[in-house]
This record gives structure tokens, sequence and C-alpha cells, in this order.
């Protein structure tokens, strides 16, 4: 009996093993990889829904899906990398936002509000490190995620949200959606949702993502992403991030960034300003309305301050870090 059973053992063994060669001759099984596109990439956490790309470096001229030339850091952000200990006496600040953070259309990461920042605060003698955690198309829900899975991390003394004016709006140019249907497809398999040893076998990713999908748990998967990133997050968010706030015993500074109008002097969005104001004073956040800011620099330079209505110019950078740094000061001489 045990000499029959070490023979079908064996026989099954040789069985798959050649099963195993043929699925690689032929190249029938889906390969192993991150869902992505461009400096994009499915995230296994379906509250921030895509990430970033970690070490991307591009010098192609079709930013589509790419945003910017050169590299990301090791964790995917447009910024330098940082450590997660804190040196001492070091003031950290962690950003959040989205493509106005993260200084789209903006030619060189230095000339963005997060880099202009760290520079003034440091011209000023205030050792600060400003880690710019923004992603293009990121809602608020999507931000507080962020901080709590990678933020809080760096162990910051400030968190910086950036607020844009649609960000009670789904506006991320069909990230999502093309990250999903691209792992609807079944084109490639995220190791972050197989067995890690499993999927080394080409016959198992065929027989499981090719013979067999899991059709009925891809789309449990799908519909779960975009009831979490749908609709206005904004209050919830807030909300969230007051509770992380406490927790942490960080502070937060909310700068709301106005859309960029031709004549600031009757510009129609002053009720959404209010709002946010309002979102912030209740749940005790430090704030900041870049609105009068932009209208001074306005009225000092010709040159223009945004791309489009919510995209700043490198000169509208500027200006957005000269009151940050401002504000950021201010508070620091409170805390002291």
């Amino acid at each position: 009996m045990l000499r029959k059973l070490s023979l079908s053992a064996l026989s099954l063994l040789l069985a798959l093993a050649a099963a195993e060669a043929m699925v690689r001759l032929l190249g029938a099984a889906p390969e192993v990889g991150a869902v992505r596109r461009g400096r994009f990439q499915l995230s296994a956490n379906p509250r921030i829904g895509y990430e970033p790309v970690p070490d991307l470096r591009y010098q192609g001229a079709d930013l589509s899906f790419y945003d910017y030339q050169g590299a990301s850091n090791r964790l995917g952000y447009r910024d330098r990398d940082h450590a997660e200990a804190k040196p001492p006496g070091t003031f950290r600040i962690v950003v959040l936002g989205d493509s106005v953070g993260a200084g789209l259309l903006v030619e060189r990461t230095e000339d963005t509000f997060p880099a202009l920042l760290e520079r003034l605060l440091r011209e000023r003698g205030l050792p600060a490190e400003v880690i710019n955690l923004s992603v293009s198309g990121y809602n608020t829900l999507q931000e507080v995620e962020t901080l709590k899975e990678r933020g809080l991390r760096f162990q910051p003394d400030l968190v910086l949200l950036a607020y844009v004016l649609n960000d009670r709006e789904r506006v991320d140019g069909a990230i999502l959606e093309t990250l999903l249907e691209q792992r609807r497809q079944g084109t490639t398999v995220d190791p972050a949702r197989a067995a890690p040893l499993l999927v080394r076998s080409a016959l198992w990713r065929f027989l499981r993502y090719r013979a067999f999908p899991p059709r009925r748990q891809i789309d449990a998967e799908l519909a779960q992403y975009r009831e979490l990133l749908s609709g206005d997050t904004v209050e919830p968010s807030f909300a969230e991030l007051a509770a992380v706030s406490q927790q942490a015993q960080v502070p937060v500074l909310v700068a709301v960034f106005p859309r960029f109008a031709r004549f600031f002097s009757r510009y129609p969005f002053q009720k959404e300003h209010a709002g946010v104001a309002e979102l912030s004073r209740r749940h005790g956040f430090h704030h900041l309305d870049l609105l009068d800011p932009y209208r001074a620099c306005k009225a000092a330079t010709a040159e223009p301050l945004g791309f489009d209505g919510f995209h700043p110019t490198a000169a509208g950078h500027a200006c957005a870090a000269r009151a940050m740094a401002d504000a950021v000061a201010g508070l620091i001489d409170v805390s002291r």
C-alpha cells in the first residue's frame, strides 16, 4: 500500500510539473504585479483606492497618468526621501492634498508650495521638514486615510491639509476607474491580494485567475471601492481627521485654495470658503484662507497665478507658500 501511495504521489508531482512547464511555455498565466498605469497603482486599501508608484522616473513627453517629469521618492510621492525617525529639534509638517499639492503643471518640484514652505521656514531660522503626501485626484477621504496609513509614521508636529474647492467631488481624471477596469480584465494579478507562495506557480495563476476567475469576489471588491470613493466625503472625513488629530496629539492647519478668477474682486465662491471655515472651527483646526493672500499677490504682479481654475502656477505656489509660512511661524510662536 505504501509503495502504491508513493507511486501515485510521484505520478501526481510529475503531472503537475509537466503542466507547470506547459503553462510557462505557452505564457498562459497572467503576470504578477501591481495593477498600475503611469504613476498610479491600485491600492490594497479600498479607502485609498489608488496610490503613487514608488521610485518611478519618467522623462517622456506624454504626461497622461504621469503628471510630471522626473522621479518620485521611495513611497511614490513628488518629494525627496524622508527618514521615518524624526531628527531631534525638527518641526515636521505632513502635507495632505491632491493635484494642487502635487504641483500638477509645475515643471520643477522645488517650485511647489511644500518645498517652498520648507525653504521659507528654514530661512526664518525654524528647523522645519515638510513631507508631501499629495496625490493627484485624491479627495478628503483618501487624504485622511493616507495620513493614518503613512503620514503618522513620520511623527508630524503639524498636518497641513491643502483644501481645494472641488474636494466635494470625485475628480481624478478616471485614474481609479482605469485601474479597476484593468483589474477586472484580469491582465495582472495584484500580489497584495494573492497567496505569496502560490503566485510563483504559473499553473496556479492560470487556474485561479484565467480558468476559474473569482468573478463574484472581484465584483464585490470593485463595488467596495466605488462605495467608499464616491460622492462628497468632506464632512465625515473632517470628523475622522479630528479624531486622528486628537489621538495622535498633532494639530491640523486647513489651507483653502480659492478658484483662480480673472478678477478676485468679483469672486463668486465666498459661500464655499465660509463652509470650510465653519468645518475647521467645529473640529478645532487652525484655518488659513488663501483668498486674501492671492488677492494681494494678484495686485502686486502681472504674472498669472493659475494655469486654470484650480492649479497654481509656480508664482501661485510661491504666493501660497509665503502665506503658509506666516501661519506656521505664528502657530510655533504660540505653542512656545
